[in-house]
C-alpha cells in the first residue's frame, strides 16, 4: 500500500508539472500562426512536422489531464517524450554551440536546458509513480483497468501464464 507521502508527492508533481506546461502548451496552440507554426520549426532539426503538432497539443492537453490526474502515465509518457526531444535535440545542441559569454561549455550547456531537463525528469517521476491515491486516477480505478491488460501475474512480479495454442 502506497504511503500518503507518495501520494502528495505525486500530486505536487502533477500540479507543478501541469501549471508549468499549460501555458506553454495554449501558446502553441492558441498564439499567433497556431501549432502549423510551432511545427514548421521541426525540419531544421531533423525531426518530421507532425511532431510538432503531437507537442504541441500534447503540452496543453495533457497539461489539463495533469492537473485532474486523469490518465497521469499516459500524459507523462507523451510530456517525457517531447521533453527529452527538446532538451537533447533541440536545446542541448544550441548551448553546446553558442555558450553565452564565452564561459564554461558544460555550465552554459545546463543552463540551456534546464527548465526541459526538470520537466523530463517530473515526467519519468510521474511516469513511474502514477497519479497517486489524490487523483482522477485512482477515483476510476484507471491504472487497475490498464493493468489488467498486463496481466495480474506480471504485476505481482509473477510470470504470466501463456495460453496453449490449438
Amino acid at each position: 500500500m502506497k504511503k500518503w507521502t507518495i501520494d502528495v508527492s505525486a500530486l505536487l508533481l502533477r500540479l507543478a508539472a501541469g501549471l508549468i506546461f499549460l501555458p506553454h502548451g495554449y501558446g502553441k496552440v492558441f498564439g499567433a500562426g497556431g501549432p502549423a507554426t510551432f511545427a514548421q520549426d521541426m525540419p531544421s532539426y531533423g525531426l518530421p512536422v507532425f511532431l510538432g503538432y503531437v507537442a504541441a497539443y500534447s503540452e496543453l492537453i495533457c497539461a489539463i489531464l495533469l492537473l485532474a490526474g486523469l490518465l497521469t502515465r499516459l500524459d507523462a509518457l507523451l510530456l517525457g517524450c517531447t521533453m527529452f526531444v527538446a532538451t537533447f535535440v533541440v536545446q542541448l545542441p544550441d548551448a553546446l554551440r553558442d555558450p553565452q559569454g564565452g564561459g564554461n561549455k558544460l555550465f552554459a550547456a545546463l543552463r540551456g536546458i534546464e527548465l526541459p531537463l526538470a520537466l523530463l525528469a517530473i515526467s519519468l517521476a510521474l511516469l513511474f509513480l502514477g497519479g497517486g491515491r489524490l487523483s482522477l486516477d485512482s477515483l476510476l480505478r484507471v491504472d487497475e483497468r490498464v493493468g489488467g491488460l498486463v496481466g495480474r501475474g506480471e504485476r505481482r512480479g509473477q510470470k504470466a501464464e501463456v495460453p496453449a495454442a490449438n
